[in-house]
């Protein structure tokens, strides 16, 4: 990565840090809306996860197509983690059995 890119980034960090902490910026607002998203952590994982997924699927195809070696094993290991890692988070979703959800009340 180039340098000043880096620099201008964590610039652009530090501007935004400062406004908020200032009060530029109203945060309070921004933290009560993202409070009110039901299931945050949990659609932000899948995002994540689906995002890690592409980004190793398309290295593996770069690692491929630039020294000829089939990096399947590299991708299977990677892919595997952030598939159970969503598996994960599907079962805890489907066992946990005592909230009562909207669904509940057709059965």
């Amino acid at each position: 990565m180039n340098p000043f890119v880096l620099a201008a980034g964590l610039l652009l960090a530090g501007v935004c840090v400062a406004l908020a902490a200032l009060g530029v910026i109203p945060v309070r607002r921004w933290f009560a809306r993202l409070r009110a998203v039901p299931h945050l952590f949990a659609k932000a994982m899948v995002l994540w996860c689906v995002a890690c997924g592409t980004a190793a699927s398309g290295y593996a195809m770069r690692i491929l197509s630039r020294t000829g070696h089939d990096p399947a094993a590299l991708l299977g290991v990677i892919l595997a983690f952030f598939g159970g890692e969503l598996l994960l988070m599907c079962l805890k979703t489907v066992l946990n059995g005592n909230k009562n959800r909207k669904d509940d009340k057709y059965d």
